[in-house]
């Protein structure tokens, strides 16, 4: 059965991008089908995977768009160049525009998208949204939610904020008496400044970790992972970059069923 992955945070700049490209890159470097979908305006992770659709408009705001999306996932997914099993559903800046539609089950066009696609697991890189058509896009379409974060003060409020929402979309299917089959998975934090680590990222590490929710090892800061986004690379493959790389598999040991 397909897994769907959500990577949610209500901040900027938290590896919200890096943790969703490093667990879709490393499951599909593992021979499974993985799509990543891009769901965030700013289209860093389409970026960094140097990609582009294979048409103008048909990226994920075309399935957002349309009211009849079954199987448009399979049909905009495009090769990502790194490996033969992954591919990626591209983003705009327009992609924004959706969050001012209010057109009937907007918030369920990502999951019918998902109907035939030919993936054992799905990422989704989510917005930095409080809500909104695209979270609740993903909310509906995901079976799985990791929270990213960085220690820091915003990589505490993106996760409390993220965590709000996720409990806010529970009540409102218990409501409406149907099940919210969404597993948090936890924590990941990234980025973490292992040799020179300030007291109020490890303040900042200590409270994300009595959340009960903090999930191990902690990826650390490795400069090559901005230095290949710039690129269009994987860091995985660098020296450089391995131990960005072995913590992210331990990770993918964790939260993959």
């Amino acid at each position: 059965m397909m897994q769907t992955i959500m990577v949610y945070s209500e901040s900027g700049g938290v590896s919200k991008t890096t943790t969703a490209v490093s667990i879709a890159a490393i499951a599909a470097s593992q021979g499974r089908k993985v799509v990543l979908v891009d769901l965030d305006p700013r289209a860093a992770a389409t970026k960094w995977l140097n990609v582009s659709p294979k048409e103008e408009g048909l990226h994920v705001g075309a399935i957002l768009a349309d009211s009849d999306p079954e199987g448009w996932a399979e049909e905009l997914a495009v090769p990502s160049g790194w490996f033969d099993t992954l591919r990626i559903i591209p983003s705009s800046r327009n992609v924004s525009n959706r969050e001012a539609d209010n057109s009937d089950h907007l918030e369920t066009r990502l999951k019918a998208s998902l109907i035939g696609l030919n993936a054992e697991l799905v990422v989704i890189d989510c917005p930095n949204r409080q809500g909104g058509p695209l979270t609740q896009s993903a909310l509906n379409a995901s079976d799985t939610v990791i929270y990213a974060a960085t220690a820091s003060g915003d990589g505490i409020d993106g996760y409390e904020g993220a965590r709000i929402t996720v409990e806010k979309f529970r009540l409102n299917r218990k409501r409406l008496g149907v099940p919210a089959d969404l597993v948090e998975a936890g924590i990941v934090v990234g980025a973490v400044k292992e040799t020179i680590m300030s007291r109020p990222a490890k303040a900042a590490i200590d409270e994300l970790r009595e959340t009960g929710a903090l999930l191990t090892p902690l990826i650390p800061d490795r400069a090559i992972v901005p230095e290949v986004r710039l690129t269009g690379e994987w860091y995985g493959n660098y020296r450089k970059g391995s131990p960005v790389l072995a913590a992210y598999e331990e990770i993918v040991k964790k939260v993959l069923r």
